[in-house]
């Protein structure tokens, strides 16, 4: 009896960490060259989901994406259209994710554009580039900026521009933590 408990809490085990990687949604059907598992630390922030307009990368339960003073939620289409999405499921993915860690040069440059005209900051942030390519062919860049209890994103695909940064918050930490 006891080796069969052990065998049943080890494929509980199993069976727990396959659907925690697996991405959210309608995702029957995606093609084998789509990329659904992201790396951490983005793995702490974002989640592919897969929707009728494609997979699109999003917060992850227990975080908000926003656009400081608009609170209009953040995402990441794999269409990478500005408007009028196609419902197209499945046929749009992302076939490159590739999450970077940057410091030097590259580190100083997009800081400066996402830090532009706010306070100081007491510690410096961990720095990572985000390199997107879709189906279409289309790639996409951000910069991600990790404080360790929220951090901050912003796009740089045609340079850096502070109005495009965006807050990533883990809604179940203190502010300031």
């Amino acid at each position: 009896m006891n080796l069969i408990r052990k065998y049943f809490f080890l494929l509980l085990i199993v069976v727990s960490s396959k659907s925690m990687a697996a991405p959210v949604g309608g995702c029957a059907g995606t093609p084998v060259d789509a990329v659904v598992e992201l790396s951490a630390p983005f793995t702490d922030w974002a989640q592919i989901t897969c929707t009728s307009y494609g997979h699109v990368i999003e917060a992850r339960d227990g975080w908000a994406w926003s656009q400081p003073g608009s609170y209009a939620p953040v995402f990441i289409p794999s269409q990478m259209v500005r408007n009028k999405p196609e419902e197209v499921g499945n046929k749009s993915y992302f076939t490159k994710i590739v999450l970077s860690k940057v410091e030097g040069d590259e580190f100083a440059k997009a800081y400066e554009a996402y830090h532009g005209g706010l306070d100081q900051d007491k510690a410096m942030p961990m720095g990572y580039r985000l390199d997107l390519k879709s189906v279409s062919g289309r790639g996409l860049t951000l910069y991600f900026f990790d404080y360790h209890s929220f951090a901050w994103g912003i796009w740089c695909n045609n340079g850096c521009d502070s109005t495009s940064r965006f807050m990533l918050l883990n809604m179940a930490a203190k502010p300031n933590d």
